[in-house]
């Protein structure tokens, strides 16, 4: 088994419920999960200090770890792009983000982006991976970039070689995102791992060519394989369930039971291998 795996769930898989962590918390501690991931889209304003210090509070009063958090860069949010516009307030956010989880003792910060596409300015990309790794010196814990399809970090290798020469930020690895790229996950996470660059996962499924599609685990690939490797290399960082996609499916069976889907599927598939 994994066992230095931390497995948990990101927090907006149930946000179709209600996006309020009085709500989340023990919605998720109901289902058995008590590592959770939380989705920022302004680090400035959602984890000012005093909603730290209430997030902090009702992670304890609901016996929840945050052990990782996901600056997510929408289109709507950053309609000029972020990594890509260096007049941005990215950056800053960026700071801000580190800080905040430094103070709260998170240590996974991941960050993804929408809002910057494959024609971005690739010279204004590199300055600012370079000064986000300088931002992330100053971070105790691991900083992460999330790839997707049809953005400016495409896949996981070409994210890979973005980031050489880079000391402190790795790849997150989305294994619905690879699915649907149609990378081969497990070759991708060896060589991430050869290479010091993997940070992070977020657990999903997809059909091919569907990255928006979050389903559970299980409903298309299975994962024996992704998580003997996972163990092979002792990988002791965050696997977060990201089923968002799915869960706001209005056809599909609800967040709770997409979510329930995954845990048992994984949960089951780690008791086969071990």
């Amino acid at each position: 088994m994994a066992s230095n795996m931390i497995l948990g769930s990101a927090d907006w898989n149930l946000w179709p419920i209600g996006t309020d962590y009085e709500i989340t918390f023990p919605e998720f501690k109901k289902a058995g999960i008590s590592n959770l991931e939380l989705g920022i889209y302004q680090p400035s304003t959602e984890l000012s200090p005093e909603n730290c210090t209430r997030i902090s509070r009702l992670a304890e009063i609901h016996k929840i770890e945050i052990t990782a958090a996901l600056f997510s860069l929408t289109p709507d949010k950053w309609p000029h792009g972020a990594f890509s516009n260096t007049n941005s307030s990215f950056l800053r956010e960026c700071a801000y983000f580190f800080e905040s989880l430094q103070r709260m003792g998170v240590k996974y910060a991941n960050i993804w982006t929408g809002a910057d596409l494959p024609n971005a300015n690739q010279k204004e990309v590199q300055y600012t991976l370079r000064e986000l790794n300088e931002l992330a010196k100053s971070y105790s814990g691991v900083v992460s970039i999330e790839y997707k399809a049809d953005t400016v970090f495409p896949d996981g290798h070409t994210l890979a070689n973005q980031l050489s020469g880079l000391s402190h930020i790795k790849v997150l690895v989305d294994t619905g995102h690879a699915f649907a790229l149609e990378e081969d996950a497990v070759k991708l996470i060896q060589d991430l791992d050869s290479r010091n660059l993997l940070g992070a996962l977020h657990l999903g499924d997809a059909m091919a060519g569907d990255s928006d599609a979050d389903l559970p685990c299980g409903r298309v690939h299975d994962f024996s394989e992704i998580l003997k490797t996972l163990t092979e290399i002792e990988f002791a960082g965050t696997a977060n369930f990201d089923l968002y996609g799915a869960a706001v499916d209005e056809l599909g069976p609800g967040p709770h039971n997409i979510l329930n889907e995954s845990v048992k599927h994984i949960s089951k598939t780690m008791q086969e291998i071990s």
